[in-house]
């Protein structure tokens, strides 16, 4: 018997340390630039998820909102308790006020959510509020954060409220989530008393999302509600959400994603880079058919393109399309001096990048949809390709 524990136990051993070295090596490097190169999420399990009740009480200890401003660009925790918190803050009532909220593994210091939140204060002119619901979203409990989404959304509600009795200004409130954080934004106005002037939905999440409007965005939760399409169809939802949805680059995979080993999840990050860049540069997308396509169809006769993200008129209605090869809000690829290196997909995925150089202009998309549905097939949602949702 000690013999076989003696030859059993080195192989054991060294089957454990084999699997461990593949698993490692199959480690996606997107995701760990995103999570800027943190290892924190490996060690978590099922048994960590948190799950919220429909009724719990607020404020809820792990949602807070935090107050960034143009002369003051450092975090300030909202005190809801004190009545006179917002005036003192340095919060300017002039500014128009952007409510930004990151999706699944986020966080209120993590990327890809500090990009727009960087990219809003150099430009300045606005307030920041980011709801930080981290806490209640970690992987890998995607599935606890969709369920989290209500108790989330009815204790930023609240939140949202008592600000706007110390003074904050509906009409100059826009509410912009990426991926669950979308849905958080069309959810939170399903519990407030007052409408929202604007939501912009950031390639909102398509996964578990249930289709009636209570449980997600939809038309009905702002005065007008903008929709980016980056990875419809996979990560992100492929119906129409808002009044006006835009179609980039098809909307369903970014060219410039292709050569990275998840092209889906590479897809679905980069609608913030779009917003982003709509702060300082505006890019014009035509109207086109009726829903996001792989096929983007020719502008009819006489129709007008409108600017997509911020600069979007309330009034913009129905689906429009851009065609554009270039990686958004990346000063090396746009000449925009106020461009962002993180944006970049050489910096960001140098690692990731195959050694065959970048085509000029991408494969076909019908080719690059038939290859990704032969390579992923039916999606796991129990996967850690749902980080960074």
């Amino acid at each position: 018997m000690p013999r076989l524990r003696a030859f059993f136990v080195p192989l054991v051993v060294a089957i454990v340390a084999i699997l461990l070295h593949a698993a490692a090596a199959q480690r996606n490097p997107i995701k760990e630039a995103l999570y800027l190169n943190s290892d924190v999420y490996s060690n978590a399990s099922f048994e960590d998820c948190v799950w919220r009740r429909e009724r719990e009480p607020c404020p809820d200890a792990n949602v807070s909102l935090n107050l960034y401003t143009e002369a003051e660009p450092y975090k300030k925790v909202v005190d809801l308790y004190s009545e006179d918190w917002l005036r003192q803050s340095g919060w300017e009532p002039s500014h128009e006020t952007i409510l930004l909220i990151h999706g699944y593994a986020g966080g209120d210091d993590t990327l890809p959510i500090i990009v727009l939140r960087d990219a809003y204060l150099r430009r300045g002119g606005y307030n920041v509020f980011m709801l930080d619901w981290g806490a209640l979203c970690q992987p890998p409990c995607y599935v606890a954060a969709v369920h989290n989404l209500r108790p989330v959304a009815r204790c930023a509600a609240e939140a949202l409220a008592t600000l706007r009795q110390a003074g904050l200004r509906p009409d100059r409130l826009t509410c912009v989530g990426h991926s669950l954080g979308a849905h958080l934004c069309g959810i939170i106005a399903n519990y407030l008393t007052f409408r929202l002037n604007r939501i912009i939905g950031l390639d909102p999440a398509r996964p578990l999302i249930r289709s009636a409007p209570a449980l997600r965005l939809d038309p009905g939760d702002a005065r007008a509600v903008h929709v980016l399409h980056t990875n419809a169809g996979r990560y992100g939802e492929a119906a129409r959400l808002g009044h006006a949805d835009f179609c980039l680059n098809g909307g369903r995979s970014q060219p410039y994603c292709e050569n990275t080993p998840n092209e889906a999840l590479c897809s679905h990050v980069w609608s913030i880079c779009y917003q982003a860049e709509s702060l300082f540069r505006a890019r014009d997308a035509a109207p086109c058919g009726r829903r996001c396509a792989l096929h983007v169809p020719p502008a009819s006769a006489g129709a007008l393109p409108v600017p997509l993200g911020q600069p979007a008129p309330l009034t913009a209605y129905g689906t429009y399309c851009l065609e554009d090869f270039t990686t958004p809000f990346c000063p090396a690829t746009t000449g925009l001096a106020d461009g962002d290196p993180r944006c970049c997909l050489d910096k960001q995925y140098a690692a990731a990048a195959t050694a065959a150089p970048h085509r000029v202009r991408p494969r076909p998309l019908m080719g690059l949809r038939a290859r990704r549905l032969k390579k992923f097939g039916a999606i796991d949602y129990n996967s850690t390709d749902y980080y960074m949702y």
